[in-house]
């Protein structure tokens, strides 16, 4: 019985802290981030544009800047076609209650104008939360150098 109670404290003291991972602003970050990355997949303004500030600035790897308006214009009228955005490598810093930086590499294929291309980028995004949800402020991007 005794060892019964001790396997369920340990694996109950190993699950507390991944309940409350769940719960941080990190991974509140890291939910909003997927959630942008899987709307500008599909497209879907509405909810690209609420996970966007109205005052983002999108710098493209081309050096391309975009404001939030001009990036769903471009996405709506098929400039852009998102087909994958495989993030990986991640990993946010919060300043104070509001502010995260995000960055990480990221696998990216997309068709622009017409013509398909498939880049490796590093990117560095701001996000800011306003009104109780985070918002990305701005991407910044760079590809790597093609190995």
């Amino acid at each position: 019985m005794m060892r019964s109670c001790f396997v369920t404290l340990a694996v109950s003291a190993l699950l507390v802290p991944l309940v409350h991972a769940a719960d941080s602003p990190e991974a509140e970050v890291r939910k909003a981030e997927e959630a942008r990355f899987a709307a500008t997949i599909k497209g879907d303004l509405a909810a690209l544009g609420a996970l966007m500030a109205d005052d983002m600035t999108y710098c493209h790897s081309s050096s391309k800047l975009e404001t939030k308006q001009e990036f769903l214009d471009l996405v709506k009228s098929g400039y852009y076609q998102y087909k994958v955005i495989n993030a990986h490598d991640i990993s946010v810093r919060l300043y104070g209650d509001d502010t995260a930086l995000a960055n990480g590499l990221a696998e990216v294929e997309v068709v622009t104008n017409g013509s398909p291309l498939s880049i490796k980028l590093r990117f560095l995004e701001v996000w800011v939360k306003r009104s109780g949800r985070w918002q990305i402020a701005a991407w910044q991007s760079a590809r790597l150098p093609a190995n």
